[in-house]
């Protein structure tokens, strides 16, 4: 037995050796000679040459010699053909101008993280001297490594360090990420420093075989193509994709090996042994988990008892949104039928029958026509694949037929009785289907300050309601009409205002024209019965408003672009103005502001007043700032087009 496992390099430094003889019943023995020698260039000085006669105890005393390296010493102690050997370390020998660890810890946050990937562990080094004082300065590298399954294939784990030399608290941290590898494992954590090492480790959890559905579950003896549809998945459900997963069977069946799929999924092919009335155990394992199915080879007088009628059914998805399949994808839902008794334990052996409706026949379940068996865990599973076509919302109906006992030919989810008819919807979703606009009660000035900026958002959005990202968008603007008249600030409001009509009491302000733009045809030439004021140009220009997508032309992640409408500030309250939305691909019609409704050009449309025309056009909005500032007014009091009453009067 040693003092201490360390001896400092300072010269004063020394351990103790304690060495006992005892006999065969471990009772002390004294006078038994014994030697000491050591390796390594240091000294080792023994009290003498036998044990004491009464204790059978005798000690030495061990220090560095001559060399003052940091090393390893090995200790070996003999008596006659009996000897032991035990190692210290010789370490640099600490001092505030030159201070030197002699040990190291390490400390986790958690000895066990599930598998979701949003968990982590810090890992805490603290070096500390002969003296337990925690020391700064001390170059500490910490590093990770993966156990089983992991072990002989590509790490995963990795390790982020806040630094690589203690701090004034001794301490050098790091956070440990499972990495993209969420199989279940054992990652081991090192902090080293010189010659000095300390280890700690934590497990990684939550792998689970949330589907082992064999398919047919009652085989032809010698048949084959029969399969077992394997997913596997982290402790959210969600697909662990690319992981090894190897397949064995008993009475002879071949193995086989591969990796998971994008969805997680591993399908096992085999040929039934032929050995009638046999069973088969098929045992698969990925990612640390292990999964065992029985199969019965039909013939002789096996075969798989009726279950115990359920008191609870119910049909889950792992997902009630899916995308719809090109020629390169794979999506697809699992699919779980769950059986309990009245106690809540799970049932076995339910036969279970799976189909799918409202997808227009492009979709496909794992099993096909075949009937799965719910497990030990009470769950009958498979999966919905769907094909190129998307549905309205929950427009796609998963159906589960249960029985206790086999189905016959005749017997098909469609004609299953109402009492064992289990259904569950969900959406498929491929291209957006719908776009919106609308804004806030907020404006701006331009980067001149002699304009106004109106933004608006638009959203986009698949048939589920997800947003559907990098959806070009096109806007444009229609201006409607334009108004005539003045504001005038009323003393007692302390407002600018604007009436319907001819003003009156203390303010003045007036509309006193709203007239439809003169390009009929927004073709932008003066046609024969357009100008109808006279002044050589149609009313309003379309330059008068510009319409511009902020930053990006495309949708961002949440499915929102933002546009912009820019004008001069005289043109405030005095244009008529309706935005009209497209998005690539969009199957829904295009979306409008104000009041969704589209552009209808007076020239093209039954005839109509003014007021009915432009009612879904709004007016160009103005600071509500300017409508509080007596002076100097704003730069929208007068109407650009004039003030007179008539449409055909350009004054």
């Amino acid at each position: 037995m040693l003092s201490k496992n360390t001896m400092t390099n300072s010269g004063s430094d020394s351990i103790t050796a304690t060495v006992t003889s005892v006999d065969a019943n471990r009772a002390a023995v004294g006078g038994v000679p014994v030697s000491f020698t050591v390796n390594a260039g240091a000294v080792v000085t023994a009290a003498g040459s036998a044990t004491d006669a009464t204790t059978g105890v005798l000690t030495a005393t061990l220090t560095q010699g001559s060399d003052a390296s940091v090393r390893p010493v090995t200790l070996k102690v003999s008596s006659g053909a009996i000897s032991q050997s035990v190692t210290f370390n010789i370490v640099q020998n600490s001092s505030p101008s030159n201070p030197q660890a002699a040990r190291l810890t390490l400390s986790l946050s958690a000895f066990s993280i599930d598998n979701s990937g949003s968990k982590e562990v810090v890992a805490t080094a603290t070096a500390i001297d002969g003296n337990q004082n925690a020391l700064s300065g001390i170059p500490i590298q910490l590093s990770v490594t993966d156990g089983p399954p992991l072990a002989t294939t590509a790490p995963s784990s990795f390790v982020i360090a806040s630094s690589t030399q203690t701090g004034t608290n001794g301490q050098v941290s790091g956070t440990v990420n499972i990495g993209a590898d969420h199989s279940n494992r054992t990652v081991t954590v090192t902090a080293t420093s010189g010659a000095l090492t300390s280890t700690a480790a934590f497990q990684v959890t939550g792998s689970q075989f949330t589907q082992a559905s064999p398919v047919p579950s009652v085989v032809t003896a010698g048949a084959a193509g029969n399969r077992v549809q394997y997913t596997l998945s982290d402790v959210n459900g969600n697909p662990m994709r690319g992981i090894p997963i190897s397949v064995t069977g008993n009475n002879g069946l071949a193995s086989q090996s591969g990796s998971t799929d994008v969805n997680g999924g591993y399908l096992f092919t085999y040929t039934a042994p032929n050995t009638p009335g046999g069973n088969l155990q098929i045992n698969a394992k990925a990612g640390g988990v292990e999964s065992t199915v029985n199969v019965t080879i039909a013939g002789g007088s096996t075969t798989v008892p009726n279950a115990t009628a359920p008191v609870s059914k119910t049909l889950n998805l792992s997902a009630n949104v899916v995308s719809v399949n090109t020629a390169t994808s794979s999506n697809q839902v699992s699919v779980y039928a769950i059986f309990r008794d009245g106690g809540n334990a799970p049932i076995n052996n339910v036969r279970v029958l799976f189909d799918s409706i409202g997808d227009n026949g492009t979709g496909s379940i794992g099993a096909g026509v075949n009937s799965v068996l719910s497990d030990a865990s009470g769950t009958a599973s498979t999966t919905y694949k769907p094909g190129a076509v998307s549905s309205p919302t929950n427009g796609v109906t998963v159906r589960a037929c249960w029985k206790t006992s086999d189905f016959t030919s005749s017997e098909t989810v469609a004609n299953c009785p109402a009492s064992n008819l289990l259904t569950t919807t969900l959406t498929i979703v491929s291209n957006p289907v719908s776009i919106s606009i609308g804004t806030d009660n907020t404006i701006s000035n331009g980067s001149s300050g002699m304009t106004y900026v109106k933004k608006f958002a638009v959203l986009v959005v698949d048939s589920a309601g997800n947003p559907k990202a990098d959806v070009q968008i096109t806007p444009s603007v229609d201006l409607g009409g334009y108004g005539k008249g003045t504001w005038e600030w009323n003393d007692v409001t302390k407002t600018w205002e604007r009436g319907a009509t001819t003003g009156s009491g203390t303010a003045a302000g007036v509309l006193a024209a709203t007239c439809v733009n003169e390009d009929l045809n927004r073709n932008g030439v003066i046609d024969v019965g357009e100008d109808i004021n006279g002044n050589k140009q149609l009313d309003p220009r379309k330059s008068d408003v510009s319409i511009t997508l902020v930053g990006s032309t495309k949708t961002d992640a949440n499915g929102v672009a933002v546009l912009q409408l820019e004008y001069t500030k005289d043109l405030g309250s005095w244009v008529k103005y309706k935005i009209t939305v497209t998005a690539a691909g969009v199957l829904s019609p295009p979306a409008y502001y104000p009041l969704g409704v589209p552009v209808a050009l007076p020239s093209l449309a039954a005839p109509a007043s003014a007021a009915d025309y432009l009612s879904t056009y709004a007016w160009l909005p103005v600071a509500a700032s300017d409508l509080t500032t007596q002076s100097p007014p704003p730069a929208f009091q007068v109407s650009p087009y004039g003030s007179s009453s008539s449409c055909t009067d350009p004054r």
